[in-house]
C-alpha cells in the first residue's frame, strides 16, 4: 500500500501545482482532487452512505461468486476497484497537455513552424518526462492488486 499511497500524494501535488500555475479552468478535477478539497462532504450522509453501499455490493457479489465458483475472493474485490484507481490517473494526461502547451509556446520563438503545426520537439519531450510516470502509476496499481505492494 506504500506505493500506491506515494502515487496519490504524486497525484495530488500534479494537480495543485497546476491549480497554482494555470487556475482550475485549465484541467478537470478527479474524483481523488474533489475528495481532498472538499472535506465538508467526508462526513455527508451522500458520501459515507455511498461508500458503505459499494462495499456491501462489492463484498455480497465477491461472496456469491466466490462461493459458487470456488475462488479466492480477495482478488475478485480488489478487482473491482481497479478500474476507479486507474482512472485516476487522469492527471497525467492532464499533466502532458499542459507541459506540451507549455514547451510548444516556449519553442515556438525558436521554430515557427511549432505554432501552424504540431511540435514535434514538445512532444517528445512530454513524452519522455510523462510517460515513464504514468506507466509506473499503471504497474503500481496493478502490482497493489496483485498484492505485492506492501
Amino acid at each position: 500500500m506504500a506505493k500506491l499511497a506515494t502515487m496519490f500524494f504524486i497525484l495530488i501535488a500534479l494537480q495543485a501545482i497546476m491549480t497554482l500555475y494555470v487556475g482550475a479552468d485549465y484541467h478537470s478535477n478527479t474524483d481523488l482532487w474533489t475528495f481532498v478539497t472538499n472535506m465538508d462532504n467526508w462526513n455527508s450522509a451522500v458520501f459515507v452512505l455511498g461508500v458503505f453501499g459499494l462495499a456491501l455490493s462489492i463484498g455480497l457479489a465477491t461472496i456469491v461468486v466466490g462461493g459458487f465458483l470456488g475462488v479466492k475472493t480477495d482478488f475478485m474485490v480488489f478487482a473491482v476497484a481497479i478500474p476507479g484507481l486507474i482512472t485516476m490517473g487522469i492527471v497525467f494526461k492532464n499533466f502532458a497537455t499542459f507541459m506540451r502547451d507549455e514547451l510548444t509556446s516556449r519553442l515556438a520563438a525558436i521554430d515557427p513552424a511549432c505554432l501552424l503545426e504540431a511540435c514535434p520537439a514538445a512532444n517528445w519531450i512530454t513524452a519522455v518526462v510523462v510517460g515513464p510516470i504514468a506507466f509506473y502509476y499503471v504497474w503500481t496499481v496493478v502490482e497493489w492488486w496483485r498484492g505485492k505492494d506492501m
